[in-house]
């Protein structure tokens, strides 16, 4: 494929800055998707494989289990952030998303269709209000970001809530025709009983791009940390308490280049 037809689901700013209730385990959960293709004046890239990534992930994931929403990012960012999030984000176990990310020092961002708007993890708090969620999966660039020291900066927000698990990328993701079965992919992975981080790694790995692939969990411990973000699948997340605040004691993560 022509790498020209390959983009980069990360952001140039308006700065002009380049960013890159309870389940019970085992039962039907609940999901919902927010995605956009195309920005407002053209202030993003256009992602002309993101409608195909997020219904094919709907579609499959809907053989199993409930979706609650399906929205583009029209005028979102109140519902990604503490202001609305209980009515979307926070009402579903699982959100996955795809659009423009990136990594700023002390920020982690996802661009809405609005020209200029960002969703901020500085103002999300998730898993603390309606159902709570438990996996953020965010097709989107350089949101986990870790080699500058600055992770729980930017993710930590987030994570306070309850979060369970976050699932992205530290760096680059494409937009391409060999990409867009990637939330299908990893849907299926997940009714599989893959665990989060592999049915993540391998439903994102491609043979035409160079993925970077980045899970994220927190714990009480670096074991119990990494026994969270190691073990935890789809069928049995509910078994991994949630911790906020001050139970969080430690941050891990695991990360693939180029896959």
């Amino acid at each position: 494929m022509n790498p020209k037809n390959k983009l980069y689901l990360t952001m140039a700013a308006a700065v002009g800055l380049t960013l890159g209730a309870s389940l019970q385990a085992g039962a039907a959960a609940r999901f919902g998707t927010g995605c956009q293709s195309d920005y407002q004046n053209n202030w993003q890239n256009k992602l002309p494989h993101v409608w195909k990534r997020c219904g094919w992930f709907n579609n499959e994931l809907d053989d199993t289990d409930f979706k609650i929403f399906y929205y583009n990012l029209h005028g979102a960012k109140w519902w990604w952030e503490t202001g609305g999030d209980q009515l979307t984000l926070d009402n579903v176990n699982l959100f996955y998303a795809s659009t423009h990310g990136g990594g700023w020092s002390n920020k982690s961002v996802w661009a809405m269709w609005d020209q200029n708007q960002l969703a901020s993890s500085t103002s999300m708090r998730l898993g603390d209000e309606s159902y709570g969620l438990s996996i953020l999966a965010t097709y989107a660039c350089e949101t986990l970001k870790f080699n500058d020291g600055k992770m729980w900066t930017r993710m930590g927000p987030i994570f306070r809530g309850g979060l369970r698990i976050a699932l992205g990328s530290h760096d680059k993701l494409y937009d391409s025709i060999t990409t867009d079965e990637t939330g299908e992919d990893f849907a299926d992975n997940m009714q599989k009983s893959h665990t989060l981080q592999y049915a993540w790694k391998d439903a994102n790995s491609d043979w035409a791009t160079s993925q970077d692939v980045t899970v994220m969990a927190t714990g009480t411990s670096y074991a119990n940390c990494a026994a969270r973000r190691d073990n935890m699948k789809w069928q049995n997340y509910p078994a991994y308490g949630r911790l906020r605040d001050s139970n969080i004691k430690y941050y891990c993560y695991r990360y693939w280049n180029n896959l």
